[in-house]
């Protein structure tokens, strides 16, 4: 599998419309156990171009063909849009007709490169070794055109994970303080998960009082089948809020969280009713790690608890014991 992913990659970037489909194939080489480690110099770019591209679309077309509605986003489509965005192409001169042939293939291809991308971005050295511009460039377009694919959404999301981060969570009732290290968590409310895993305990043993998640929560929010269902959600043990004062909401990313002298910060707070999530983790091929470095000193965990914002608490749909399917 993985002879066949170095072979498929350096065809890649020259792909378009149909031809896209390899990089499907690539994709799925990597799910049969091939390294996705040949494709980390081309798909990202590629699957950023698309979106860029496909991004653009709808303007174009409004310009050569005003009053009329796009074609649909099939493959059978593709002519009418070729033709009539290069016919603009050759009235204009810029872009020139293979530009505009490119760009009318991505609104045809673009689901393609990015289910290849969602595909292989699960794997920590693939992410590790995809350059931060890139990472920036697939947040930027997957953010202008997620609202009409829900892939560039999961590509946006995928593109902001962390790595190897620092995390400080502060526990200001017991005047404790906690230093981890985050990898591959995709959402906040997963993060909830594992934060409450590694951290609820016994309160003699220095750990934060309270009920400790179902295991079954716990093993959805990491390797296992991620989905619970509407008889077994997982439900938060505590609601969350930067060291800035700001709410954290399960919704969002860990990139969300804003640093606090160049660290992000968590500070616990007590859940305020059962809200509940019905799935561990988004992003079914990435592991995530969350590991307990160690618990702080009580003097550094006074110096961090003197440096934190008091929290705004405008949390309230979240805070209304009503739980999520």
């Amino acid at each position: 599998m993985t002879a066949a992913v170095e072979a498929l990659a350096p065809w890649l970037p020259g792909l378009a419309g149909d031809f896209a489909k390899t990089a499907v194939l690539a994709g799925a080489c990597v799910e049969w156990g091939g390294s996705p480690m040949p494709l980390a110099d081309v798909l990202p770019q590629r699957a950023a171009e698309a979106m860029l591209l496909n991004g653009l679309v709808p303007e174009w077309w409004a310009e050569a063909a005003p009053g009329q509605p796009l074609p649909e986003q099939v493959s059978g489509s593709a002519p009418e849009l070729v033709r009539t965005l290069a016919t603009l192409a050759r009235a204009e001169g810029c872009p020139d007709e293979g530009d505009m042939t490119r760009m009318a293939m991505s609104w045809f291809d673009m689901e393609d490169w990015l289910r290849a991308l969602i595909a292989v971005w699960g794997h920590g050295p693939f992410r590790a070794a995809v350059r931060p511009e890139v990472k920036a460039e697939l947040r930027e377009y997957a953010s202008a055109v997620a609202d009409r694919s829900q892939r560039a959404a999961w590509v946006r999301d995928l593109a902001a994970v962390l790595d190897d981060e620092t995390l400080l969570v502060l526990h200001p009732p017991a005047r404790r303080g906690y230093r981890l290290t985050m990898s591959g968590v995709g959402d906040n409310f997963q993060l909830h998960i594992l934060l409450a895993d590694r951290l609820v305990g016994d309160s003699g043993q220095g750990m934060v009082p309270g009920d400790r998640p179902d295991r079954s929560w716990v093993a959805a929010a990491t390797d296992a089948d991620p989905y619970l269902g509407p008889g077994n959600p997982a439900i938060r043990r505590f609601r969350l809020f930067d060291g800035h004062g700001a709410y954290v909401s399960p919704e969002g990313v860990p990139a969300d969280i804003e640093p606090l002298d160049g660290t992000r910060v968590l500070v616990l707070h007590p859940p305020n009713g059962d809200y509940g999530m019905g799935i561990g983790r988004v992003f079914q091929n990435m592991v995530p790690a969350l590991s307990l470095d160690r618990i702080l000193r009580p003097e550094e965990t006074e110096r961090w608890l003197t440096r934190i914002a008091p929290a705004v608490e405008n949390d309230f749909m979240a805070s209304n014991g009503e739980g999520r399917p």
